[in-house]
């Protein structure tokens, strides 16, 4: 009886889906380092958890292969992007024909670094194609109403916070206790609840008013 209670743990669950879960309970860490980073410190991402699905295609590919073939994907999805605004397309047709060119995309890399020899590439299927697709979209749509400069300030902000969220999630320890003591979770809740009554100064914008301070 003394161990009934594991019966309703996630260690009664098969190995495939402790696997599954152990990856899962790492998602509310990322969160918390979203909601830090734009609540407290005022990072612009492009999308407000796309940086967490980033950090888990980071948490596959590892970080240098994961950036590299983020930036080379999205790159080129802005320049198709860019032809195909020339064909007012409606909203739907638009972002599906940009998921249809990441997919394209992701499979043209997949096999060229497959006969290149670079097995490590084989990890782009890791990348989530709609997230993909509709990061193009957004940074395209930026492009043309703010210019690129906006468009830089959000991919550069989403790809900081995805390299944050990506160290904390691969963090030995933190797997550790998250995995085995989920009731954590609740904790990393509450300090997001705390957090989203949050309304002074963000750390960016102390320094974006810097020069009213020196004026005194």
């Amino acid at each position: 009886q003394q161990y009934a209670l594991l019966n309703f743990s996630i260690y009664s669950l098969p190995v495939e889906q402790q696997g599954i879960f152990k990856g899962l309970l790492l998602i509310p860490v990322a969160a918390l380092v979203v909601v830090l980073m734009r609540v407290l410190v005022g990072v612009s991402t492009s999308g407000t958890f796309m940086p967490i699905l980033i950090a888990l295609a980071f948490i596959q590919t590892s970080l240098a292969l994961g950036l590299t073939i983020f930036v080379c994907l999205v790159g080129v999805g802005l320049w198709i992007r860019s032809w195909l605004s020339h064909m007012n397309l409606l909203l739907v047709a638009r972002v599906s024909a940009v998921v249809i060119v990441v997919i394209l995309l992701m499979a043209a890399l997949a096999v060229l670094s497959y006969r290149l020899g670079l097995d490590q590439v084989l990890k782009v299927t890791f990348f989530p194609t709609v997230i993909l697709a509709w990061t193009i979209e957004r940074m395209s749509i930026l492009w043309e109403e703010e210019g690129g400069r906006e468009v830089l300030v959000q991919g550069s902000g989403s790809l900081v916070v995805a390299i944050l969220a990506y160290l904390a999630m691969s963090n030995r320890l933190v797997a550790h206790l998250t995995f085995n003591f989920p009731e954590l979770t609740v904790s990393l809740l509450g300090v997001i609840l705390l957090l989203g009554k949050y309304t002074g100064y963000r750390l960016s914008e102390l320094y974006r008013f810097r020069d009213l301070g020196d004026d005194r």
